[in-house]
């Protein structure tokens, strides 16, 4: 049983069920309370009475039994009404509407009826007599449902009341029981969390259970787990930012020394290295700055791009930069026109990103391909560089902030690892996503998937 709200309603039906049967056998098995045990023996008494001085009526005619039921109790006398030989109420009350047919079915050939008049078992008599006509006599022998619920209820009152209490409540005892304990779990993590104990997890603690508090315990652990990975991303970019850092700084160092040592006719070529350090930290710093976090940025993307005119902007501004060392930008555009809604010039950064990141890690002398494609609801976008690629196991890690694969190639290159990091960021801000295999014919495809939008005319 998966849902709550199935354990609660069987629960809820369960200790109705116990309420009933356990009242049925106060009443029934013991005859505790029971309102009809009564009516039986009163009825009985009335009916004996009663036979025995219609009896008497019929020797002695029906002003006998009109002075016997005048001298009856009320709680008898408003059970009993009888018509004389002359149609006439025999005291005079009036007869109500629903017993009519009864007295119009009592004549000498029926001499007996049983019947529910107003819901109620009600007895027929007709007694001749001597002279013209007879005695019709109707006896309301016992009350209506209703009325013997509610006489019922109220004769039981407490024992009903005791009974619902301690059935109720065994129920209410062990749902709440139920429901407390992997509550309680769920507060010793949260707890344990807040304390910095990130790899804590509450699952395994409600093994067993297949409600909603196990897949809200799954959710947490979910939550605590990417929250300790970004943790983890946190202190891992401090830790690269910080060995980036260090670099250049060592190199400035390096240089100041020696330039200290020289006379002015050699620190031009100090001061060279001095400026290319400083530059080299400027990049570093611009980058991250650059850099967007993820989740932190909930701004609306209130712009419009349109992707084949963005990347044959890109390829134009890049050209100078790939025809230095030889390298072709190949652009294959869609023929359709795929609109992209942006923010600025965010897109536009990333994708550059990526195109720089493909001339910088391609040989002299090759090319980088870039090619659109579109399909019902996205555009693709396709680089692949003419580089060696990159190991399997680095396809998904390269899109870390500071990671390389090759510490030297990538210095020479000028890159710091941080541009297929923000470009990752930038396209999951976008709605989109990025991915990277190695091309089949060698080097590194990264493939960028965005939504299309649609203008209202």
């Amino acid at each position: 049983m998966r849902s709550l709200f199935w354990k609660m309603f069987f629960g809820a039906w369960l200790t109705a069920m116990v309420m009933v049967v356990s009242t049925i056998y106060i009443t029934h098995m013991g005859d505790f309370g029971d309102p009809r045990q009564k009516e039986r023996w009163e009825v009985s008494a009335m009916v004996s009475e009663l036979t025995r001085n219609m009896r008497r009526a019929r020797r002695h005619g029906p002003e006998h039994f009109r002075y016997w039921l005048g001298r009856q109790p009320r709680e008898f006398r408003d059970r009993v009404f009888a018509l004389g030989p002359d149609g006439r109420e025999i005291l005079g009350r009036p007869i109500p509407s629903e017993m009519a047919p009864l007295f119009q079915n009592l004549h000498f050939r029926n001499r007996e009826l049983r019947t529910l008049v107003d819901n109620k078992p009600t007895i027929g008599f007709f007694i001749p007599m001597r002279e013209r006509g007879g005695l019709r006599v109707a006896f309301i022998a016992g009350k209506s449902k209703q009325e013997l619920l509610l006489l019922f209820l109220w004769n039981n009152f407490w024992p009903i009341l005791l009974l619902s209490m301690l059935a109720s409540g065994a129920v209410c005892y062990w749902l709440a029981k139920y429901l407390s304990r992997p509550l309680d779990k769920l507060r010793t993590a949260t707890r344990r969390v807040a304390a910095g104990e990130l790899d804590y997890r509450v699952a395994p603690a409600l093994q067993g259970r297949g409600d909603e508090l196990a897949d809200l315990a799954h959710d947490f652990d979910s939550m605590t787990a990417q929250l300790q990975e970004s943790m983890a991303e946190q202190r891992r970019l401090i830790k690269d930012v910080s060995h980036e850092l260090r670099s250049p700084l060592a190199r400035l160092q390096v240089a100041l020394g020696i330039a200290r040592q020289k006379d002015t006719r050699g620190l031009e070529q100090e001061l060279e290295k001095i400026g290319k350090a400083a530059d080299y930290l400027e990049e570093i710093i611009a980058d991250i700055l650059s850099m967007p976090v993820t989740g932190s940025d909930e701004r609306k993307l209130d712009d419009v791009v349109e992707i084949n005119s963005l990347m044959s902007a890109l390829s134009e501004d890049l050209r100078d930069e790939a025809e230095q060392r030889g390298i072709t930008i190949e652009l294959y555009p869609c023929n359709r026109e795929l609109l992209v809604a942006t923010r600025g010039s965010t897109l536009t950064a990333a994708l550059e990103n990526i195109l720089r990141n493909g001339i910088k890690y391609s040989p002299a002398d090759s090319r980088v391909t870039a090619t659109i494609g579109a399909g019902e609801a996205s555009c693709l976008v396709r680089v692949v560089d003419s580089g060696s690629g990159v190991a399997d196991e680095d396809l998904q890690a390269i899109f870390r902030p500071f990671y390389r694969t090759d510490d030297a190639r990538t210095r020479e290159s000028g890159g710091i690892g941080l541009g297929l990091a923000i470009a990752q960021r930038t396209v999951q801000q976008h709605g989109g996503q990025i991915t990277a295999s190695n091309a089949a014919g060698g080097g590194l495809c990264v493939q960028v998937e965005l939504p299309l939008v649609e203008l209202d005319m």
